[in-house]
């Protein structure tokens, strides 16, 4: 057999496959401003759970009712703190047994803002591999700000982070923005 006629030569890398996963699961977001997606993997290279960036059950979400935070309660114009469960918090809930994250592997589109971290601390995952900087939308939407928080308590807890600069495979426009 000549392997060099075979047009699927290359394979994917684990790095390759989770990321691009948790950029699809980011698809499924319901916030306006940080489309993120999570995949957590045991040790064995099988997927956990997934999770992506929306409201709480039953909530409204962002696209139907806009951003609690920037838009306000749709009732009253309040501002209000944000309805969204962030896609880290919510992979690790959606996890059928929260013993098989420790030790895991979290692939994730945004890096965790530090309640996300004290939640991957406290479920045991030990490494984080992330693709894009999150950045915090200030409350009635005049900017962002960095969280440096998170990093610090990683490196205090020995959870190793790693940055994904792989290609991204999904051929949707909304992945290639």
């Amino acid at each position: 057999m000549d392997f060099k006629k075979n047009p699927r030569q290359i394979r994917l890398s684990w790095d390759e496959l989770f990321m691009n996963l948790a950029v699809m699961v980011s698809k499924r977001t319901a916030c306006k401003f940080h489309e993120a997606g999570a995949v957590c993997v045991d040790k064995n290279h099988r997927v956990i759970s997934t999770g992506y960036n929306g409201a709480t059950e039953g909530d409204l979400h962002c696209l139907e009712a806009g951003c609690a935070k920037v838009d306000g309660d749709p009732i009253t114009k309040q501002l209000k703190r944000c309805r969204g469960a962030h896609a880290e918090a919510n992979a690790i809930c959606n996890a059928l047994d929260g013993s098989r994250l420790r030790g895991a592997t979290l692939y994730s589109v945004l890096f965790p803002c530090y309640d996300c971290m004290k939640t991957i601390n406290n479920a045991g995952i030990k490494e984080i591999v992330y693709k894009d900087i999150y950045e915090r939308i200030k409350t009635g939407g005049e900017g962002k700000e960095e969280e440096n928080e998170s990093a610090e308590l990683a490196k205090a807890r020995g959870i190793v982070i790693r940055r994904y600069s792989g290609p991204i495979f999904c051929n949707l426009d909304c992945c290639n923005k």
